[in-house]
């Protein structure tokens, strides 16, 4: 709870000197636009295994600083509910160690649907949508899986900031498949998924 509120506090006076730590630290992480992968239109999308882990988490709903104290949060209420309940069942209450794990676990869930019901009430600023509106015009590389029509793939790219994004795209050529390695040109998006083709002529690195 004192992390949470000194979190609280650092905010609140940033407000009056201009600067953001949360700002900061989103700008030194790594872009990454995670798609929401229960969406029916990527029910086929083969990623890896830490975009699932980081959508699970609803990464990229909020801004880090928000999941953290989400999961701060949820890791205390958890940890009181079961000493809670271990004092009333036994008399006594659990090891630290031991109601840290189902403390864990709450916490998790937590993060993962209060940040999804949040993520839908407050949606991301216009810096980030401007962000991923950048992405159509740059190069991607397939880094994991075959790309189809109807079958987005994982790829890599980079925005005009110099930040990494891993994105799912299909081919937006008919007939079309790129596999892993193939680097090509995202042409437009269409909410989580963005469309790319070959024709271009990649610069010369």
């Amino acid at each position: 709870m004192i992390v949470m509120l000194a979190i609280g506090v650092i905010e609140l006076l940033s407000l009056f000197i201009g600067f953001s730590p949360s700002a900061s630290i989103e700008a030194a992480l790594p872009g990454v636009d995670v798609p929401d992968l229960e969406a029916p239109e990527l029910s086929g999308a083969e990623v890896g295994p830490l975009s699932h882990v980081l959508s699970w988490f609803s990464v990229g709903r909020l801004p880090f600083l928000a999941l953290l104290v989400i999961f701060l949060t949820g890791f205390g209420l958890s940890g009181y509910i079961v000493q809670w309940a271990a004092n009333s069942a036994t008399g006594s209450a659990l090891n630290p160690w031991i109601a840290a794990v189902p403390a864990l676990i709450g916490a998790g869930y937590a993060t993962r649907y209060l940040g999804r019901w949040l993520g839908d009430i407050f949606p991301r600023d216009q810096s980030e949508a401007a962000s991923r509106s950048e992405l159509v015009g740059s190069y991607a590389t397939i880094i994991r899986g075959e790309a189809k029509q109807g079958q987005p793939a994982e790829a890599k790219t980079t925005d005009l900031r110099g930040r990494t994004h891993y994105i799912l795209l299909e081919p937006g050529e008919p007939g079309m498949t790129y596999s892993a390695g193939d680097r090509v040109f995202l042409v437009g998006r269409d909410k989580n998924i963005y469309r790319a083709i070959t024709r271009l002529t990649p610069p010369q690195e």
